[in-house]
């Protein structure tokens, strides 16, 4: 890191910012893009002048590290906050500005500094940091290694260490850490889905208008999900994995604990539509029952858009409270890596090499499905959108990879709605759209139950009928729009579901193990299509902004 050394001096700040501008030049940063930061640091430093002792010396640094750029500030002296540096550009912190120049200000010291400055102040020193480059790899690159070191750590513990070893060590180290990541991510799920979905509601000043963008994103998400049950059977067709031989290994035992997680559930279309409204308002966030949140959210903000102009503080609070828990969202999902690594190599560590040979090509064939319903996506966008779809892969990527290596539609929010801003969508529609297609829209996963049960029925030779693909037709658009409300996600939902023709529940115990890795593709799936019908709804709309995309 380049570092620039002076004493408390205002005459020096032309002399920094020069230095600044150079150091910026040189880690690629456009001129166009350098001039927000330049005038940032120019404040920062008046402020620091003002406040540092007079014989401190204020060093000043610019670092570089994975695409991330930062400037470093410190020095001896008193204490300020972010929102002193911000009343300074109130002119002089004069509060009389208001109506459209008032916001207009606010609106410029929110691109200047925005969540990019952060100061902290203690025991008489000063500490600044400027994020100047937020680089969208960055994530992607700690998370991927800590998948891989994640699969090494399981298979070193699996060969060299004994039996009761890894299996202590697993216990008391992988496992805990685990569940307590998985846990907060399960907490915050449920009221980041709720405020979100009801703060981009209650943005929309005209009600017809959201009506019409919430029918386009509902009727593209059923359409892509007949579509993935479609790619599902044909991609089984052109390949028809399933070895008869393979029934003898079903382990009652092992599948015991899943089934009973879905023994109460029932797959029934009327069932599911009546249960979307809730009896009252704290049973929905206590079984984390998605449908009935998002009922709940939408007269919310329903409500909070019709009373904008009578009473704002109701739409005010909605959105405060959506800040707040994706604030919270943000904290979490930045120790995501951590819960990879550990469930990476927790299940490497206790898989079965011999389970993983019998079952491995039920893996690429699901695999492959994935990849023809993304290419299902990119036409779709093509089509309805008239968007070229290299430029929506060329910038979106960043969130399918984390989808991958999370396994997770609500953890992959963030990164789906930081790539949807990226790709010039507006905020009013992604900020509807796609917490509410991380909750009913399962692409992948139904890619993934119509494959496995096409499966499993070849296991049981069991003969594929007419009646049987109707059957299952309708019970995973059910269990797509609204899987049960019991922990276990995607596994339980095949519980479910094979039962429906004529298959033991008790079968799900050869693929148990290998579920987290189809789990990562699937998910993948999921987001993209998310997206997608975010990207085809906001254009039908004219609220894409076509430069942006195309940059």
């Amino acid at each position: 890191m380049k570092e620039y050394v002076f004493k408390k001096d205002r005459s020096e700040i032309p002399k920094v910012i020069d230095f600044i501008r150079e150091c910026l030049d040189k880690k690629k940063i456009t001129k166009k893009n350098a001039v927000r930061p330049l005038l940032a640091a120019e404040e920062i430093l008046e402020k620091i002048c003002e406040v540092a002792n007079d014989d401190s010396e204020i060093i000043v640094g610019v670092e570089s590290l994975l695409g991330n750029v930062k400037i470093k500030y410190s020095g001896k002296g008193g204490e300020f906050t972010v929102a002193d540096i911000q009343g300074k550009l109130l002119f002089g912190g004069s509060s009389s500005i208001g109506g459209r120049a008032g916001e207009a200000l606010q609106g410029l010291i929110q691109k200047l500094f925005g969540e990019n400055l952060n100061v902290r102040c203690e025991k008489g020193n000063i500490f600044v940091k400027q994020q100047v480059k937020k680089s969208p790899y960055s994530n992607l690159i700690v998370t991927l290694l800590a998948l891989v070191l994640g699969v090494a750590t399981g298979l070193l513990m699996q060969n060299m260490l004994p039996s009761d070893v890894s299996g202590t060590i697993t216990k008391n180290v992988f496992s805990p850490v685990y569940t307590v990541l998985i846990n907060a991510l399960k907490m915050i799920v449920a009221p980041l889905v709720f405020f979100s979905i009801a703060s981009s509601i209650a943005e929309f000043s005209d009600i017809r208008a959201l009506g019409r963008i919430a029918g386009k994103v509902v009727a593209m998400y059923i359409l892509t999900s007949v579509l993935a049950i479609g790619v599902g059977y044909v991609t089984y067709n052109i390949f028809p994995i399933g070895n008869p031989n393979l029934a003898q290994a079903v382990d009652a035992d092992a599948a015991a604990a899943t089934i009973a997680k879905g023994e109460s559930a029932t797959i029934s279309i009327k069932d599911t539509l009546v249960g979307i409204v809730p009896t009252d308002v704290i049973t929905p966030f206590q079984k984390s029952d998605m449908l009935q949140i998002i009922f709940m959210a939408i007269c919310l903000g329903l409500a909070a858009a019709t009373l904008a102009k009578a009473v704002p503080i109701v739409k005010d609070f909605v959105s405060a409270m959506n800040m707040a828990f994706s604030k919270i969202t943000a904290v979490i999902v930045s120790f995501m890596p951590v819960m990879v690594f550990c469930s990476m190599a927790k299940m490497m560590a206790t898989m079965k090499f011999s389970s993983f040979m019998d079952v491995i090509t039920w893996i690429p064939v699901v695999y492959l499905g994935d990849v023809i319903m993304i290419c299902v996506y990119l036409v779709l966008l093509l089509i309805f959108a008239r968007l070229n779809p290299f430029k929506f892969i060329s910038k979106y990527y960043p969130a399918m990879v984390s989808a991958f290596t999370l396994s997770s539609s609500n953890a992959a929010l963030p990164s789906s709605i930081r790539q949807c801003k990226s790709l010039g969508v507006s905020e009013k529609v992604y900020s509807f759209s796609l917490p509410l297609g991380a909750t009913i829209n399962m692409d992948g996963s139904c890619i993934t139950l119509m494959i496995s049960a096409l499966f499993f029925a070849r296991i049981y030779q069991l003969p594929v009928t007419g009646a049987m693909l109707l059957q299952l037709f309708i019970a995973i658009i059910v269990l797509s729009v609204g899987s049960p409300g019991v922990p276990g996600g995607n596994l339980v939902c095949l519980t479910l579901l094979i039962p429906q023709i004529g298959i033991p529940a008790e079968a799900i115990s050869l693929v148990m193990g290998l579920y987290p890795i189809i789990s990562m593709m699937q998910t993948m799936a999921n987001v993209t299509g998310d997206a997608v019908v975010t990207t085809i709804a906001a254009r039908s709309e004219d609220m894409v902004d076509i430069k942006k995309y195309n940059q």
